[in-house]
């Protein structure tokens, strides 16, 4: 399909969706009526298998450009050759991206700078920018098309002044002054690291650190141990994740002092080393 022809939204087509998507593209791929085909994480081999086993296919392939339970990056080389080959658009979410992965904080886009932009893509205003409301950019063609098909965009109500001007605000920061990217990028160095020196498995290139736990009722219990001990960390659990697959999900901010990162680290190591059944992941 070509940026000629923005139709996706469609019985007659198709999207590929990556399984670990967040919640809101699957339920946005539902609400489109298009077929839907899963593919999974991060597989570009599985992506193009399935594109291939559904030829011809007219739609888009979608990914987040940071998932939001793992916090890993997508291949969006990958997609965007596949989305070429195949004449399918592509379209990345980048909720977790902005403000938080590249050298200056401009997203996906910035971390593989010698690849080919999607054709679409999307944000929140409301994580690392702190106000409200989203984005789509785009080509003027798909840009009108969105808005003269998009349910979701049509029935909405506008954002009022103040969460615009705490929009364009932050994004005026960012755009000065990338310390606020590199500060929240050594934090996360920091805090993976302090938790490494304890035993415990985690690496991330992004502001969310999972720290595996498997069990539900265990992983609830821990956070309300550490929240008593005044460290807050959501405990992500079944049906946000898969069944015996639950995790404490950091998120980490600029803001943090990498004593602050340091302490919540060993508070936790701690916290797990109590509880002997987390031996498998604590040395």
């Amino acid at each position: 399909m070509s940026a000629s022809s923005p139709r996706f939204g469609s019985k007659e087509t198709i999207i590929f969706s990556d399984e670990l998507n967040h919640a809101s593209i699957i339920d946005g791929c539902r609400l489109s009526r298009a077929r839907t085909i899963v593919y999974h994480h991060n597989d570009m081999q599985d992506l193009k298998q399935k594109i291939q086993a559904a030829a011809p296919a007219h739609g888009l392939i979608v990914s987040d450009a940071v998932f939001s339970m793992d916090g890993d990056i997508a291949d969006l080389p990958g997609i965007v050759e596949l989305g070429q080959r195949y004449g399918l658009l592509t379209m990345l979410d980048e909720a977790h991206a902005t403000g938080v992965i590249g050298r200056t904080g401009r997203g996906i886009c910035e971390c593989f700078p010698s690849c080919r932009k999607p054709d679409l893509l999307m944000g929140t205003l409301s994580k690392a920018l702190g106000s409200e409301g989203g984005y789509v950019a785009a080509s003027q063609l798909i840009i009108d098309y969105l808005r003269n098909t998009a349910r979701s965009f049509i029935f909405s109500t506008s954002q009022t002044p103040a969460t615009l001007a705490a929009a364009l605000t932050a994004l005026n920061l960012l755009q000065a002054d990338s310390s606020h990217v590199a500060h929240l990028q050594e934090n996360t160095r920091c805090f993976c690291e302090a938790l490494q020196s304890q035993g415990i498995p985690v690496q991330s290139e992004t502001a969310i650190v999972p720290i595996p736990i498997g069990d539900e009722a265990s992983a609830t219990a821990v956070a309300e141990t550490l929240f008593r001990q005044g460290i807050f960390i959501n405990a992500i659990r079944y049906p946000t994740v898969a069944k015996g697959s639950a995790r404490l999900r950091a998120a980490i901010m600029a803001t943090h002092t990498p004593e602050e990162l340091r302490t919540a680290a060993q508070t936790i190591a701690a916290v797990l080393r109590n509880r002997g059944r987390f031996s498998a992941h604590i040395k």
